[in-house]
């Protein structure tokens, strides 16, 4: 009895964290699916872009993806650091949603962004739920790649816009195909508040006022460029040694 219960406790909590979730046809973050799993995206804006324009596109050359790699990988998903055990994870960029499976045959499913998740990937990959500010006060939660730990957490947002193919205008010009264009943006933890970078030296003193004077001289120094990944991780190792 005892172990049944243990059990139960355990799938009710995994049915709160995972939830069955799948590609509807908006790009809203949050909104309800309609479909199996996001394993379906392609046939979901084909199908759109059908019905928009009544032409029919071809798909099958699609520069760029939705996903940020198109294999899953295998990892552990935590809450508050007690483990849930370990998955087959996909990022979809698109959508902002962490898809995974129990195992290569298994059903598609979605995890919820709850605060306090963290997925840890065997490619030493950590992806977390963190609430941004969006536009007018309002607040969305998002799937965040950590790339720095330490009183200064630098982390990414990845995501990804998708444009339609264009048939040629002139028999001389070529088909535009498909394409998925990635983006990065750039967050720091800091003193309790979620500050997305930009990318001028000079914003650095208005959103770390106490430090910012700093962070401008190592830049200097250094002749970074903010637009780097790597040379973020070179002005926030910094701070975090200090």
């Amino acid at each position: 009895m005892k172990y049944f219960k243990k059990q139960l406790l355990f799938y009710t909590l995994m049915g709160f964290l995972l939830a069955f979730n799948s590609l509807g046809a908006q790009a809203t973050y949050g909104a309800p699916s309609n479909f199996e799993s996001t394993s379906q995206i392609m046939d979901v804006i084909e199908n759109k872009l059908r019905e928009d324009k009544k032409i029919i596109y071809d798909m099958t050359n699609v520069v760029g993806s939705p996903y940020l790699t198109e294999e899953f990988v295998r990892g552990t998903l935590f809450l508050n650091e007690k483990n849930y055990g370990d998955y087959l994870f996909r990022y979809n960029i698109f959508r902002d949603e962490i898809e995974f499976k129990k195992d290569t045959y298994a059903s598609i499913e979605s995890v919820k962004k709850i605060e306090g998740i963290t997925i840890t990937l065997e490619d030493g990959t950590r992806i977390l739920v963190q609430t941004l500010t969006i536009a007018n006060n309002t607040y969305e939660r998002k799937f965040l790649i950590e790339l720095l730990a330490g009183k200064y957490q630098l982390n990414k947002l990845v995501r990804a816009t998708f444009s339609a193919p264009k048939k040629a205008e002139t028999p001389l010009s070529g088909d535009s195909p498909a394409i998925f264009t990635k983006y990065e943006d750039f967050y720091v933890v800091y003193d309790d508040k979620v500050i997305k970078l930009g990318s001028k030296k000079k914003e650095l003193k208005k959103q770390f006022p106490k430090d910012g004077a700093k962070m401008i001289a190592f830049v200097d120094k250094e002749k970074l460029n903010l637009k780097k990944e790597d040379e973020l991780l070179k002005l926030f190792r910094y701070m975090n040694d200090l």
